[in-house]
């Protein structure tokens, strides 16, 4: 994948009503450059669905990363897969998305079929059908294009609203028309996937009757975010830090009074509050000519870790964020970049020890935070000072 490309992903996994283990299983293997997305559906639910479909999963997932081709990998899997003879189907289904330089190769057997949204509009390319034994494999390989959004599901979403809503489930075509008419040109992949996951909780009456899986991969241009919290250690070396601040491309935010306060010396230029801008968790924000964004330091960044937790286990309120600070700082670090350059000052804050803030409580905020970054699959680079 080119270098100005960033993979931007998001998954979200929902288990059958009743069971504790989902019967979806999904990973990313290969490198940043050259990365390999692999989705099964066990067959039923449960723990042996769950068994099946991460064996299915991991095997192929591994073999990729060891640089067998993809079409070997696929007729090893398909032709191992045993099939039950009750229902005459595979004891697992899976979807392999492999990137090589400007284009991704793209397998399934027995999923529905991934939805490629390019510049508004679904992108159809030609899929090759072959037979590895009695398994059909479908196969479509597409060039890479900045903006592409890839949609992967397991039937649990196609087989929504099944005898609630509808009779006949819904079919990607219809799935991608929706994304298209309810989505906006930048949405984050976490936001396209919180949108069609929300979507299949309405048209099934919030009833899970299978596991629901839905991958969205989003190739888009790199964007970076530098943020800087708390002075350094040695104030005779706030100018250097700041010139090393400002010199990196991409857009700054600050965190922290003391630090803001830093800022505007180095700038010369005022700050400004922004009266009620705050809530009851988290102080007011400011404005400062040349940042993008100025928050309160240690309590905005906390609230957000734990609006980044609360999304978690709720995804939808990705689609109600508001403009309070930790929201604000939450989108984007989380939903608007690819690179985090993390500056972080070590001078003590005699306020923090007023209010019962420590330097280790900051330092363990810190590295949740690069945490959660690397988990989103951002690049972080942190630097104490």
């Amino acid at each position: 994948m080119r270098e100005e490309l960033f993979l931007d992903r998001a998954l979200i996994s929902r288990n059958h009503d009743g069971e504790t283990l989902c019967g979806d299983f999904s990973e990313l293997f290969g490198t940043a450059s050259e990365p390999v997305f692999v989705m099964s559906d066990g067959m039923g639910s449960g723990v042996k669905a769950n068994i099946l479909a991460t064996l299915t999963c991991t095997i192929l997932g591994r073999m990729l990363e060891h640089g067998l081709p993809l079409s070997e990998c696929v007729d090893t899997i398909a032709a191992t897969l045993p099939v039950c003879k009750e229902r005459h189907m595979a004891y697992a289904t899976f979807s392999a998305v492999q990137v090589e330089g400007d284009n991704m190769f793209i397998v399934e057997y027995d999923n529905p079929c991934a939805v490629l949204i390019r510049n508004g509009k679904i992108h159809k390319s030609q899929c090759h059908v072959r037979f590895v034994g009695d398994k059909e494999i479908h196969e479509r390989r597409t060039d890479i294009r900045p903006g592409d959004v890839l949609v992967l599901m397991s039937d649990g979403v196609t087989h929504s609203g099944i005898g609630r809503t509808n009779f006949d489930g819904w079919t990607e075509e219809e799935i991608g028309t929706f994304l298209i008419e309810n989505g906006k040109e930048n949405d984050c992949a976490a936001v396209i996937a919180a949108r069609l996951d929300k979507l299949c909780s309405e048209i099934s009456h919030g009833c899970l009757d299978d596991d629901r899986t839905i991958a969205v991969m989003r190739f888009c241009r790199r964007s970076t975010i530098n943020v800087i919290m708390g002075p350094p250690e040695n104030r005779d070396d706030d100018e250097k830090v700041l010139r090393l601040y400002f010199a990196k491309k991409g857009r700054h935010i600050v965190c922290g009074g003391s630090t803001g306060q830093m800022v505007a010396r180095y700038l010369n230029k005022p700050i400004e509050v922004v009266q009620g801008s705050g809530n009851s968790c988290v102080p007011d924000m400011a404005k400062l000519d040349g940042v993008d964004l100025l928050t309160e330091g240690i309590i905005t960044v906390r609230e957000m870790l734990s609006l980044r937790d609360r999304i978690k286990d709720r995804p939808e309120l990705l689609l109600n964020l508001g403009q309070s600070p930790e929201e604000l700082l939450y989108k984007k670090l989380f939903m608007e970049s690819s690179n985090v350059n993390i500056f972080f000052g070590t001078a003590a804050n005699a306020a923090h020890a007023d209010i019962g803030i420590s330097f280790e409580s900051k330092i363990e905020a810190v590295k949740k935070l690069e945490a959660e970054l690397l988990e989103a699959g951002k690049t972080v680079k942190k630097d104490y000072f």
